[in-house]
């Protein structure tokens, strides 16, 4: 997300993350780890998606009873594969094929994540502004997601580095439940 005055950008929408709440966002620049600007998420903002006539994505998948935080049950492991499909298919819909294959990484990590760490069902939103594409994946748990450093010899751990080397910019709604990221049009 490109900042502007202020530091700030506005991002409006009707899902997850509707009412106003300040978000922080991570670029991936050569200050990634260190910049902290802030993204409005506000009511309403989706309606980029929807003026040209191009309905956003909003996918709920339900979390198998025995999945809770810290271990994804075999029921819930196909998720991330079902979110890919989903998402090719709409971003091929909207024309927007060069767009596939970092999305398709992006959801995996990030409803991966979302099974692994959240609570509840997991929700997928993704939308397109005037200059980017937006993801927000929701997984109900209020604990922030932490970027780290995986050893080269961790089977587990690289997520968010992805998404911070991927995307345009990265964030987590102030109350945890949903992270988001973007890629430039």
């Amino acid at each position: 997300m490109p900042p502007t005055v202020a530091g700030r950008v506005a991002r409006e929408g009707t899902g997850p993350n509707s009412g106003a709440t300040a978000v922080p966002i991570h670029g991936t620049g050569a200050d990634a780890g260190t910049a902290q600007a802030t993204t409005t998420v506000g009511a309403g903002a989706a309606a980029d998606s929807r003026l040209r006539g191009l309905p956003e994505l909003d996918e709920s998948f339900e979390r198998h009873k025995s999945s809770t935080a810290g271990s994804i049950a075999e029921a819930d492991l196909a998720v991330p594969r079902r979110a890919r499909v989903i998402v090719r298919a709409r971003l091929r819909y909207w024309g927007r094929p060069g767009l596939v294959e970092p999305a398709e990484l992006l959801v995996t990590e990030l409803v991966t994540n979302a099974f692994k760490h959240g609570l509840g069902d997991v929700g997928l939103r993704m939308y397109l502004t005037d200059t980017h594409l937006l993801i927000e994946v929701r997984d109900g748990s209020h604990q922030l997601p932490v970027l780290r450093k995986a050893a080269p010899d961790d089977e587990n751990g690289r997520g968010l580095f992805l998404v911070r080397a991927i995307s345009d910019a990265w964030g987590v709604s102030t109350d945890g439940t949903t992270t988001w990221c973007s890629l430039l049009l």
